[in-house]
């Protein structure tokens, strides 16, 4: 095998560079991922606030708004169910986008085959 000319060396040096400054680009405009977190968070501290509320409410008053409680209630639950097949939706298609057509979420264990 020949040595490498100053040239080549240039060269290589150049495209590991750019490879460098390509990955550094992508992880800042990459979203940290914990927006989704903390609507959860905020929705579990929501549905705990309005129920000390409503409880307060019915102390007092000796009757509840039931149609309203239905429909808070009804919100989160839509929103977190909507928030819930989004993630699946994205853990699936990763797993696609990756080689593998099994269908596997990030939390399961890798399924070996035994014959």
């Amino acid at each position: 095998m020949r040595p490498m000319t100053s040239e080549e060396r240039r060269r290589r040096h150049q495209r590991k560079m750019y490879r460098m400054r390509e990955r550094s680009a992508k992880q800042k405009r990459k979203v940290s991922g914990q927006f989704m977190n903390r609507v959860v968070i905020c929705m579990i501290l929501v549905a705990l606030i309005f129920t000390v509320v409503m409880i307060i409410v019915f102390v007092r008053i000796g009757s509840e708004p039931s149609t309203l409680i239905e429909n808070v209630f009804r919100f989160l639950s839509v929103e977190g169910g909507a928030m819930a097949l989004i993630k699946s939706v994205k853990t699936v298609t990763k797993r696609k986008s990756n080689g593998t057509d099994k269908i596997q979420h990030e939390d399961e264990p890798e399924q070996s085959e035994e014959v």
